[in-house]
């Protein structure tokens, strides 16, 4: 499966509140509870998600229906991109990998579905910029951004496109760089107990699979 730079940019919400959650993992219930504790009002609300909609919790279907909401937006994960290159593309490693990394759970599951979750998994963009309303610029990249402006993103060669997906190396090295061109980073991918922020890139993984709750920062 090949990787796009690609860029969502969403509009400035001039009417409600931006949040932005963590892997998701198939904890769809988990996440609507903590949504209404924080009275989330999906008429003017949104949420977006760092990826990794997928495995691991007992809502993978749920949590990819979540992609038809209006309010709801994701880039992509390294899980989504093991479904696709392993089930749709035929990558038998990515498929072995994607299995024994929670994907089991697709065989209790229709391949009459598999089509829809295919296109709307494929759709996802690898990056998603957000302007608040007070100005301040977001990027949510799922692992890592691993070029020093923002700027670059669009011109990210394949291996810089995988590390967006996979690399731990700024997280695993605490690393307090600055990435130009954007006031704020956001990631998932990498599980820490609690916000994290590096430079001006902000983690917010705590491994909901692991039994945590969410961490949903609002924006």
């Amino acid at each position: 499966m090949n990787l796009h730079p690609v860029i969502m940019r969403l509009p400035t919400n001039n009417k409600g509140r931006d949040f932005v959650v963590g892997d998701i993992h198939g904890y769809v219930s988990r996440l609507q509870q903590q949504l209404q504790s924080l009275g989330f009002d999906p008429q003017q609300d949104r949420l977006i998600c760092t990826g990794d909609l997928i495995d691991r919790g007992p809502e993978s279907p749920a949590a990819i229906a979540l992609l038809d909401e209006p309010w709801f937006y994701s880039v992509l994960g390294n899980h989504e991109y093991l479904m696709l290159s392993g089930l749709k593309y035929s990558n038998s490693r990515d498929r072995m990998l994607w299995l024994s990394q929670g994907g089991d759970w697709i065989t209790s599951t229709s391949p009459d579905q598999w089509q829809h979750w295919f296109s709307r998994l494929e759709a996802l963009p690898l990056a998603i910029e957000v302007t608040a309303r007070d100005g301040r610029r977001y990027g949510i990249v799922h692992a890592d951004y691993p070029q020093a402006s923002w700027q670059e993103f669009e011109y990210l060669q394949p291996d810089m496109l995988q590390k967006c997906i996979w690399s731990r190396r700024s997280f695993d090295n605490r690393s307090t760089h600055t990435v130009a061109g954007i006031d704020y980073l956001i990631h998932g991918h990498s599980v820490c107990t609690e916000e994290l922020q590096l430079g001006n890139r902000i983690y917010i993984e705590p491994g909901a699979y692991l039994g945590r709750d969410f961490i949903i920062r609002q924006i």
